[in-house]
């Protein structure tokens, strides 16, 4: 569909051979096809009006033959390589679950792979990483077809779509699509040079074809004929590199400019084809990302194919250790004194469904609280994605587990317990594992700016082990507030290693954490009532409860003395 690669029709023309008028329903004339005729139709002035003579694109002399440069009829055999990375939006095909469960089949001549086995299951945007060599005979397998199907257990098989690739247009086009040329030359690396033939040998072979002088290597540019194509790009680092093997890439990616005889060389890319269903035509069902290397078979042996499989996802357990909390806001009113206060606990999770809390830590009365307490959860990592791959079924009647990816986040949420209402929340943290901000050694400067998208950041899987301080957040009348910070250890230790050295949860053996030094006033009222007179009563109101018992003590004795002095008296009158 690239506009200067002229659908690889620049030598041939598919003409399409049907039996019958064509009647615009794409499946009637479908059954109406009866073959396909490939030719080229241009039509040339003769002779020449300034009465030079008529040469064609190559420099010939058209009365020689204007058709001298094209490929010879006599069969041809190629390897193909179709390289099938993923299918992306297709189309689901399963009514009671919304997904596919796709596989691929495909089909050159005679040569067919059904991959029916290796089916994906619950998925509709499947990671193939595919790789199917072909030995092909040009003109007979001309027409390469990559299905998409979806596997069901109890009923046929359902096609989502098909695209179908002519690669025989494409191996003999002037633009060389049959295997991309690279942006940089490489000897080695996961990029290195993947054609048979050198940039030189490729360089070369145009310039003979062309009827052009071969390129000439001076120290700065390269010259061909009149034609002349600077470099001034500086190879470092690489001592087996060849600097004229550069120059001649670089010829090639001006290709285009050179006069008359100059087009535009397929680059080194991935297509993402469109899929089709006959069934429903015109109406896409999802693409296909894919790309195809063609080599003729000759003495020279091919490079071997790229391994482009997904590599396997890693497991891990990470172990978030709560240290403190400050500044935490203060929400709740002591019932006595009337003082601020919030009981404080931390709750964390990677997907909700494992999330973990803290024990609480009451009557904080300054947004300070102490949990040394542990979180460990166990997250499966997809590198490449940088992705969490989380896998369960869906439903009961689930036949396989649907595998998702999720951003790989740690989330943290502070809030307030209360027991008669509730909770309330007071604000939350959340951290890409593999861009964690960078954090703070110390509360004073954990700030807002240590979230901010250019602060510095940390790949946990790189690092293993981070410990610092991270501001919590929260919304205030459509703003980010900063609400209270948390000291925080992440520790990232490879399956294998968790298994062997196991940790328990919160403060639980094996390797126990210390209980947190908490003050005196942390308690609950309704847990711990002795405490709640002992430190918040008596704290509080001990002069006055001591004033207030030396009242009632008075007052019963002044009673007691009222109640006595009649009796007392008349004793006295009558004993005198």
């Amino acid at each position: 569909m690239v506009p200067e690669f002229e659908s690889f029709e620049d030598r041939f023309t598919a003409f399409q051979l049907l039996k019958g008028k064509v009647t615009g329903n794409v499946v009637e004339d479908d059954k109406n096809k009866v073959g396909i005729f490939k030719g080229h139709i241009a039509i040339y002035r003769w002779p020449h009006p300034s009465g030079t003579a008529c040469r064609t694109r190559i420099g010939n002399d058209a009365a020689l033959g204007i058709c001298d440069d094209y490929p010879s009829p006599e069969p041809l055999k190629v390897l193909v390589r179709i390289y099938v990375i993923r299918g992306i939006n297709l189309h689901p095909r399963d009514p009671l679950t919304g997904k596919s469960d796709p596989y691929l089949r495909v089909q050159l001549g005679k040569t067919i792979f059904d991959e029916k086995k290796m089916y994906i299951a619950n998925e509709l945007n499947p990671i193939f990483g595919k790789v199917f060599e072909i030995d092909a005979m040009f003109p007979k397998d001309y027409l390469l077809t990559i299905q998409v199907w979806d596997y069901d257990a109890t009923s046929s098989d359902d096609l989502i779509g098909e695209t179908k690739i002519d690669i025989e247009n494409r191996y003999y086009s002037r633009h060389r699509p049959h295997c991309g040329i690279s942006r940089i030359y490489t000897v080695d690396g996961y990029n290195a040079w993947r054609d048979r033939e050198s940039p030189i040998d490729i360089l070369n072979y145009l310039c003979t074809k062309n009827n052009l002088p071969y390129p000439e290597f001076l120290e700065t540019e390269v010259k061909i004929g009149s034609q002349r194509f600077p470099f001034t790009c500086k190879i470092e680092g690489n001592a087996n590199l060849d600097s004229k093997e550069c120059m001649a890439l670089n010829v090639l990616h001006h290709w285009h400019e050179f006069p008359i005889c100059g087009t535009t060389l397929v680059p080194e890319h991935v297509e993402q084809r469109p899929l089709f269903n006959s069934s429903m035509p015109g109406l896409e069902q999802g693409k296909l990302e894919l790309w195809i290397d063609m080599f003729g078979v000759s003495d020279l042996p091919p490079r071997p194919a790229i391994d482009i499989k997904p590599k396997p996802p890693e497991d891990y357990e990470l172990r978030v250790i709560v240290w403190n909390t400050e500044d935490i806001p203060l929400v709740d009113n002591q019932f006595l004194t009337g003082e601020k206060c919030s009981d404080i606990y931390v709750k964390g999770w990677l997907t909700y469904d494992d999330h973990q809390k803290t024990d609480v830590h009451y009557n904080s009365l300054t947004g300070e609280g102490n949990f040394n307490w542990r979180f460990v959860f166990r997250l499966t990592y997809l590198k490449a994605e940088q992705m969490m791959l989380v896998t369960k079924k869906l439903s009961v009647f689930a036949k396989d587990a649907t595998a998702q990816r999720f951003p790989c986040r740690l989330n943290l949420q502070v809030w307030d317990n209360d027991h008669f209402s509730p909770d309330d929340f007071l604000g939350s943290l959340t951290i890409d594992l593999p861009k964690i901000p960078k954090g703070s050694t110390n509360s004073k400067n954990c700030t807002l700016k240590l979230m901010e998208p250019d602060a510095p950041t940390i790949n946990l899987f790189k690092a293993m082990r981070i410990k610092a301080w991270w501001p919590f957040v929260r919304l205030e009348n459509e703003k980010h507030v900063q609400a209270g910070k948390v000291e925080m250890e992440l520790i990232l230790v490879p399956i294998e290693e968790a298994d062997e050295n196991p940790v328990g949860l919160g403060r639980h053996p094996p390797e126990p954490m210390a209980p947190p030094n908490r003050p005196d006033t942390s308690f609950s009222w309704f847990r711990n009532p002795w405490k709640a007179c002992r430190f918040i009563v008596c704290r509080y109101y001990k002069w006055k409860i001591i004033f207030a018992l030396c009242m009632m003590l008075l007052t019963v004795l002044i009673g007691c003395g009222i109640y006595a002095f009649p009796g007392y008296f008349v004793k006295r009158i009558l004993g005198a």
